[in-house]
């Protein structure tokens, strides 16, 4: 009996210790929709008939939103994201389902970029991936 509970708190304290989203998932690399995702969850995602993309040179600052502000995120990078394995600090925030997420000074890395300019970035520690394209 003690066997079988040690047993069943050592599996359910394996199974709740570990996340899903340690890592990136591969489909995500195969996608080229702009969007940011936090713990496998896509928050915000790109529509070309009802949202606005933009980019601040100066700033490094990339930004997505609706045409009614009521969805959007910004990343403002340390510096700007070019090549893969790049690894930069950077200030994320976006609309949640109930209030405004924001981190800053998050460790990203390009894992991918593609000749059209888009660019998969990834955070380990939050589990924000992201995919934004230079205009």
């Amino acid at each position: 009996m003690i066997r079988r509970l040690v047993i069943s708190i050592g599996l359910l304290f394996s199974l709740t210790c570990c996340t899903e989203y340690s890592s990136i998932d591969a489909t995500w690399l195969e996608s080229d929709k702009i969007c940011l995702a936090w713990k496998g969850s896509v928050q915000v995602e790109y529509k070309p008939a009802t949202f606005q993309l933009g980019y601040n040179n100066a700033k490094n600052e990339y930004r997505v939103y609706d045409d009614r502000l009521a969805y959007w995120f910004t990343v403002r990078c340390s510096e700007k994201p070019a090549s893969e394995g790049q690894k930069f600090t950077a200030d994320v925030s976006w609309t949640g389902m109930d209030k405004v997420k924001d981190f800053k000074g998050l460790e990203f890395v390009v894992k991918k970029v593609d000749d059209s300019g888009i660019i998969w970035i990834w955070n380990q520690s939050q589990s924000i991936s992201i995919i934004v394209k230079n205009i």
